[in-house]
């Protein structure tokens, strides 16, 4: 295996090792979420895109995983039930989950022979690299609420999308989003609370 993305797993595994010990709030209020509360997401989230990464019967480069509060939601293809089931129940089984949102489409056409398999690998875990950077700098960043923003990365190209308090803020999530590393392109579809 070639050392830089020998490297990028590592460090995927180490975030997700330090995020999965942070401790929420006791004091939140209904409805309102902490830093606390998106990087234990975020860790869920890298817990089970790591299980898929090494399951020798899902192609994680069609899954992808959002997590809200303890709730996956599981977007993508998978090429049968079969599948679909071991995906959820790999999910379910991720420590913190609460509950799995099965938004999964079965196509049969959602193999990739191996070259393709071979590049997407490299890119899935250099954009599963990035949105974690991205995540985790913008649940530091003074200023911007992280936790209301959802990253999403695409050979490299980060979208923002959620809700901010003024353009400032979204103007802000946009430099931090550009300015870390694996970033190519940055597209900002926050919108402004009003």
């Amino acid at each position: 295996m070639d050392r830089r993305i020998a490297h990028t797993i590592m460090t995927l595994l180490v975030v997700a090792a330090l995020s999965s010990g942070c401790s929420l709030s006791s004091s939140q209020s209904v409805g309102r979420r902490t830093a606390g509360d998106a990087i234990h997401d975020a860790s869920i989230t890298m817990r089970i895109k790591t299980t898929y990464l090494f399951s020798r019967h899902l192609n994680p480069f069609r899954i992808n995983v959002d997590t809200r509060d303890g709730v996956v939601t599981l977007h993508g293809s998978v090429p049968s039930d079969i599948h679909r089931d071991l995906a959820v129940e790999i999910a379910r089984n991720a420590d913190g989950v609460t509950e799995v949102r099965d938004d999964l489409l079965v196509a049969s056409d959602s193999g990739e022979g191996p070259d393709e398999a071979e590049k997407s690998f490299g890119e899935a875990v250099h954009d599963a690299s990035t949105t974690a950077t991205v995540k985790m700098a913008l649940a530091f960043q003074r200023g911007v609420k992280g936790s209301h923003i959802t990253v999403h990365t695409e050979r490299g190209t980060v979208t923002l999308t959620g809700e901010v308090a003024s353009e400032a803020e979204r103007q802000l999530a946009t430099r931090v989003a550009r300015d870390a590393d694996g970033v190519k392109d940055v597209v900002n579809r926050l919108q402004v609370r009003g």
